[in-house]
């Protein structure tokens, strides 16, 4: 292949790439781990490089293809669903003062239930964007998928036997949820913990919620657009990388976090590629994120 040949074809394959890097987190880690709040032109800087590069798919015939893609990453960035991020529309209506009273005065179970509800838009919006565009919804994913669909070995795992997704989901979804209240509630000083057991349908709706929100927004969409143009390893690689970045400051939280999170959702997302469609994915995140948001109301009390 000529270099001629070959300039497009990196200029294609890394321009995602950087787009889920300006977009994570990675430029506030060095702040935050110092105890700083980074600068206003921090996020100002990313958002206007997001802005740029979804301009130069307006206008470079290579990029064209990675327009969708383009504006997913600027609606979530800018709306304020980065993983860590205090910029966008959703940090600044908590910023506000009608909201601050609401967090503060507002009964707790409706406030949890209003706040992913605000959540939620990026996933709305990025749903509208992609219908007005003309793709259909087989194309992002959002249809239930062949459930008995045969999983595929890759490098990073094998099977045995031939084993059905309903299967291997099954036995991720024990181990993940294992995992996750093993560090969440293994550093837990059980003494101090308590539950509101009212909350506890809160929580579990909260986290059918986020659930379907991260799956969509993070992993459907985006390889909606990315695989058919990267294809099926470096589609998974990209979205992976992104949701596990998105996690640095999430819970569990730094490199662990990130290591955990991006396995998830390379798995996740192996699952939709290959089942085409969204059910098996929500349904693992869904109840993988039950402990964490009961871990969320134990300690709150």
């Amino acid at each position: 292949m000529s270099e001629n040949q070959s300039s497009p074809s990196l200029l294609k394959f890394f321009f995602p790439w950087i787009m889920i890097l300006v977009a994570s987190p990675i430029g506030i880690i060095p702040w935050r781990t110092a105890g700083i709040d980074e600068p206003i032109w921090v996020p100002l800087l990313h958002g206007g490089i997001l802005a740029v590069l979804l301009l130069s798919t307006l206008f470079h015939a290579t990029l064209r293809p990675h327009r969708r893609f383009a504006v997913i990453i600027n609606i979530l960035f800018f709306m304020g669903y980065g993983g860590g991020w205090t910029f966008g529309l959703i940090p600044y209506i908590r910023s506000t003062a009608a909201w601050l009273a609401w967090e503060a005065t507002g009964p707790t179970a409706l406030y949890q239930l209003s706040l992913h509800s605000l959540r939620l838009t990026p996933a709305l919006v990025i749903l509208t964007s992609l219908v007005l565009s003309g793709r259909k919804r087989v194309q992002f994913f959002l249809v239930k998928g062949d459930r008995q669909t045969i999983f595929e070995d890759s490098k990073i795992l094998k099977t045995k036997t031939p084993t059905t997704w309903t299967k291997m989901a099954l036995i991720f979804t024990v181990i993940f949820i294992v995992a996750v209240s093993v560090i969440l509630f293994g550093q837990a000083d059980f003494s101090t913990l308590t539950i509101d057991w009212f909350l506890v349908p809160v929580a579990i709706l909260v986290a059918a919620m986020n659930g379907f929100n991260e799956e969509f927004a993070l992993r459907a969409a985006p390889l909606g657009e990315l695989e058919p143009e990267m294809g099926k390893s470096d589609s998974l690689i990209v979205t992976a990388t992104y949701f596990g970045l998105g996690h640095y400051f999430g819970v569990p939280s730094g490199i662990l976090g990130v290591i955990l999170s991006a396995f998830l959702g390379w798995f996740l997302g192996k699952s939709m590629l290959e089942t085409k469609g969204i059910f098996l994915a929500w349904l693992v995140h869904f109840l993988t994120d039950i402990p964490i948001f009961l871990f969320f109301i134990a300690v709150s009390f």
